[in-house]
């Protein structure tokens, strides 16, 4: 089981969204970003499947048109990969408890995603504009 610390998870995620190249090839990425996508979801929540569509849409709505994801593929993904459990009659879903492919540092969730990507992109402005003047 692979463990994601802080900044591999801080440096990956800004670096898809920024580079907005469609769906990660990289197992590590894809599991990055199906991580992120938990973050506003309750631990020992049970979500009716419009009230779980309607919290994957707000994150789809940011981050998803940057890695080709919508609301329902992204449910599909995080169901396959047992970040999300499903009743029998696909009607409740919560976060799952038992250990996926990955672990992580649970402080992550307490990070904004959004704060997160603009950092990263004035930094890259930054490093740009600093690169334009040594030329």
């Amino acid at each position: 089981m692979e463990y994601i610390d802080s900044s591999q998870f801080r440096n990956r995620f800004a670096s898809m969204v920024l580079a907005g190249q469609g769906f990660p090839k990289k197992p590590l990425d894809r599991h990055i970003l199906f991580i992120s996508a938990t973050f506003g979801l309750e631990p020992g929540k049970q979500y009716s499947e419009r009230e779980l569509n309607d919290k994957l849409r707000a994150w789809t709505g940011r981050f998803g048109q940057h890695v080709g994801l919508d609301h329902v593929t992204l449910r599909r993904f995080l169901v396959d990969e047992h970040y999300l459990t499903r009743d029998s009659g696909g009607e409740r879903y919560e976060l799952a408890t038992a250990d996926g492919a990955y672990t992580w540092d649970p402080g992550l969730r307490s990070l904004d995603l959004d704060v997160l990507v603009e950092e990263a992109r004035q930094e890259k402005e930054l490093k740009k504009q600093q690169y334009m003047r040594k030329r």
